[in-house]
């Protein structure tokens, strides 16, 4: 990288484990004149810059986990350049893990995990002041010598200066310049260090009054230090108590004042949560739930607060009922710490005040907010039992002593108090609308419900599911067995209908023994027909009745689809209901998916193929491109195109809705043409601006298979476009049998013949034989997200997703995941040895424009040190 300002000051290193300490690194630096900035993981990939004989002027060497190889590399890199260069170390508390060992001397200043730009900026800005004023001289053993010792006293007051727990600030007695503050001041306060030092501290009144200032400066004149108490504001407007004490000391041979602000003791603490509730009763305009949360916010500062309610219709999730983030608004948004959750509302209180981040309990959002204290206090109802959460956090650690404990106990009591009036209230309210047997949504709710989805999925060009279900012969088992039989099966029915679908489906009792779901955000019809597969083999287990008899259920349902087959609850139900009936008329203990007339059938696909034609002509169709990352290196190695549907008054319209009937109609063939033809322009384009010869995957489409020129037409958008056959991967559907599709193996191979890959998609959905799979010309297998999203919680599917792995990698196949939506699905599929992952937790389908965006930042931050390795 050249240099922006003038001379340029050499080479800096970034040594750090984690991702984003380096990329808020590497912005601090580039922000500099550096000739060359180098970035690496570890301690072993940054000796290879000293093997490749690169002068390194700067580093930010990583002091957390192997410190004693940190220690050595740093000794190395002096040795390497025979002379002292500023080396920034980063540990995550302050003192490390040293102990009695002492710190070592090659590190001249000190960075706390995760690093803040601010932080960052200052070290460097110190590091590279003091790089200035003593230029380098012959080292001789005396120099040497002293060196050290100088520079193990300043660690020393370095770790004891942004090491303390109370808030530290040096000030110039003069000028009233603030010369430093430690990093509890702050974090504590908000205010960023860049806006503390080098101000004049008569901008800040919460340091000394204006009107005390004068006192204070004669105090100290005669006395040793001044103490005073002060409500101490934050950057965000809040504030809290402190005692401050001011005295003068001598810091780098000048005198200085120095000022400590220690919050206040036990009962003062006290006396301020019982005057925040105070505050919280005199409220009129607030909610009650949202004011307490602020209050309790407000009393110690916290960044994270959330009060959460379990909710009285035994829904499966607890519900947040007011929220309070100081910070990282969106990226918490949602967010319920629900491993410690779990605990919390058993009944058992959980209180982390230090290194909260680092707790053996699984919870992702500890590690990523990296919360230093965290506590979950169990919120009782009358009857002491646990009705609600109450979560908080702060990044700074707390003592707990027992007036912090008694305050969260009294806020949590308000909070109790207020969740049972809330749900004194909702219960009238609920009464209309659950069925008193089953605690299921009644027919009221349930259509309700059903209208809300229908609006949901309009607005995101989603398709939603029906499914009416009906209970086989109850009226039999009713009338022989008695009516207390009947309401045993009802509830059992009802309990097996819940575990079979997701906790944002809704399941109802309709009418009876007539049951009715909604199956929300689906992709393809083939979910929802393999989750009816599995409800029916569910209800064929046989119930245990009190006096030992077993009873066998059965049940048969009916499906219908939005968009597909209406756009109005009304119509939905009634086709999902003539489908249940064509169930079972087909002999019961199965399902079906409703089939329209063909008179309303053939309108509405002569309207749609209308529309669909239209929007070919019109450029309303765009391509959207997922990144497919290295499992191992979480680096981009691919992408996939996907179809979408822009209509100009309708929004974005589902591929599940309009890409059948593309089929159906043949469109499919010009589309994805067209698709084809796009996604290599793109590919191409990316490679020649970024130099990453990324792998392009597009889909095939059974009616593209049987086109006899299918060969030719990928050639010749190969030679146009100019993009690298072997660039293109061409994927289908394990579902399409060569059976079906005349001359399939030998189409493929013609176009592996031409440099392409070949993937199968959607693994493990289909019909194949193991033999069909050995014989199939496949480069990859893509295992279906069906089964990576039970990772975790299916372990059929976790032992389905291991033996995919092994034939794939038995038969020389790449294996690619689709799906992976959390941490758990990417740490069990690495290390299972899948190669490539797909999905939501790394990325959404982007558009051109925003794929561009990705690409250039991955440039930025990564393209640099790749062209110079």
């Amino acid at each position: 990288m050249s240099a922006v300002f003038g001379e340029g000051l050499g080479a800096a290193l970034i040594v750090a484990g984690d991702r984003n300490d380096r990329r808020v690194l590497f912005d601090v630096l580039d922000q500099q004149a550096f000739d060359e900035i180098y970035s690496a993981k570890d301690v072993t990939q940054a000796r290879e810059f000293l093997e490749q004989g690169i002068r390194i002027d700067f580093a930010f060497v990583e002091f957390i986990e192997e410190s004693a190889a940190a220690v050595a590399f740093c000794n190395d890199l002096l040795a390497s350049v025979q002379r002292r260069i500023p080396i920034v170390g980063i540990v995550a508390t302050p003192g490390g893990s040293w102990g009695s060992a002492g710190l070592p001397t090659c590190v001249t200043d000190w960075l706390l995990c995760p690093v803040r730009a601010g932080d960052a900026q200052a070290r460097l800005k110190t590091a590279l002041a003091e790089r200035e004023e003593a230029p380098p001289r012959p080292p001789t053993a005396v120099s040497v010598a002293t060196a050290a010792a100088v520079a193990a006293v300043a660690d020393r007051y370095r770790f004891a200066f942004d090491g303390s727990l109370d808030e530290l600030a040096l000030v110039e007695p003069a000028s009233g310049r603030i010369l430093d503050v430690n990093d509890t001041f702050v974090h504590r306060s908000g205010y960023p260090r860049a806006r503390l030092v080098g101000s004049d501290i008569n901008g800040f009144d919460f340091l000394v009054p204006a009107e005390r200032r004068q006192e204070v400066a004669a105090q100290l004149e005669s006395e040793s230090s001044v103490q005073m108490r002060a409500r101490k504001p934050r950057a965000d407007g809040g504030w809290y108590a402190v005692d401050v004490s001011i005295r003068n000391a001598v810091h780098e041979g000048r005198v200085v004042q120095f000022y400590t602000f220690r919050e206040i003791g036990e009962l003062s603490r006290l006396q301020a949560a019982i005057a925040a509730l105070l505050e919280v009763g005199r409220g009129e305009s607030r909610d009650t739930a949202e004011a307490i949360v602020q209050g309790v916010a407000q009393w110690l500062g916290f960044d994270l607060v959330l009060a959460l309610e379990v909710p009285i219709d035994a829904a499966p999730e607890p519900s947040q009922v007011a929220a309070f983030r100081r910070f990282d608004v969106d990226a918490d948004a949602g967010a319920t710490h629900e491993a410690m959750l779990r605990q919390v509302l058993s009944g058992e209180e959980v209180i982390l005040p230090a290194q909260a981040w680092s707790s053996p309990l699984p919870d992702p959002v500890l590690r990523e907010r990296r919360y230093e204290f965290i506590a979950g206090i169990p919120v009782g109802g009358e009857r002491e039992e646990s009705i609600g959460a109450l979560i908080l956090a702060r990044r700074d650690a707390l003592v707990m002593d027992p007036s912090v404990q008694a305050g969260l106990h009294l806020f949590a009591r308000a909070l109790g108090a207020e969740f049972e009036l809330r749900r004194a209230r909702a219960q009238g309210r609920a009464e209309g609308l659950r069925d008193p047997l089953t605690g299921l949504p009644n027919r009221l709710l349930f259509n309700d419900r059903l209208n809300s989805a229908i609006a949901e999925a309009h607005r995101g060009g989603e398709m939603l599911a029906v499914v009416f279900v009906d209970v086989d012969r109850f009226k039999t088992i009713n009338d022989s067995l008695g009516h207390a039989v009947g309401d045993q099966v009802l509830i059992a029915v009802a309990r097996r209908l819940r575990s079979s679908v997701r906790s944002t489906d809704t399941v109802a009792r309709y009418a009876g023994d007539e049951f009715t779901l909604i199956l929300r955000h689906i992709v393809q019809r083939e979910d929802v027909l393999r989750i009816a597969e599995k409800i029916v083999r569910a209800m064929e287990v046989p119930l245990q009745l009190p006096d030992g008899l077993e009873l066998s259920i059965t049940t048969s349902l009916g499906l219908s689809f939005y968009p597909d087959d209406a756009a109005d609850a009304e119509r939905l139900l009634k086709q999902a209901d003539v489908a249940m009936y064509s169930a079972k008329g087909m002999g019961r203990n199965n399902f079906q998916a409703y089939v329209a007339v063909s008179e309303e059938s053939h309108r509405q696909r002569l309207a749609l193929e209308a529309k669909l034609r239209q929007a070919e002509r019109n450029g309303e169709l765009r391509v959207f491109y997922q990144p497919q990352v290295d499992a191992r290196s979480e680096d981009i190695i691919g992408m996939e195109a996907l179809l979408r549907w822009e209509h100009p008054e309708l929004g974005m319209i589902s591929p599940g809705f309009f890409v059948p009937l593309a089929e159906e109609t043949g469109l499919i063939i010009s589309i994805g043409e067209w698709v084809l033809r796009a996604a290599c322009k793109e590919a191409r384009r990316w490679c020649q601006e970024h130099g990453l010869a990324l792998r392009l995957g597009v889909n095939l489409s059974p009616l593209q298979l049987r086109q006899p020129h299918l060969v030719r037409t990928v050639a010749t958008v190969l030679r146009e476009t100019g993009l690298d056959p072997h660039q293109l991967d061409l994927e289908v559907t394990e579902s399409i049998s060569a059976k079906t599709i005349p001359n399939l193996i030998e189409t493929l191979n013609g176009l592996r013949e031409l440099g392409c890959g070949i993937s199968l998609d959607d693994f493990g959905t289909g019909q194949s034989s193991l033999d069909y799979i050995r014989r199939f010309p496949a480069d990859r297998i893509k295992i279906d997200q069906a089964f990576v999203r039970n990772i975790g919680l299916d372990p059929d599917d976790e032992a389905i997703v291991r033996a995919t792995l092994s034939m794939a990698h038995d038969l020389n196949c790449k294996v690619v995941a689709e799906g992976v939506e959390t941490e758990q699905h990417f740490e069990f599929l690495r290390e299972e040895g899948c190669d490539e992952l797909q999905g939501f937790l790394f990325c959404r389908p982007l558009s051109v424009a925003s794929f561009d965006n990705l690409l250039k930042e991955r440039a930025r931050q990564l393209g640099t040190l790749g062209a110079r390795a």
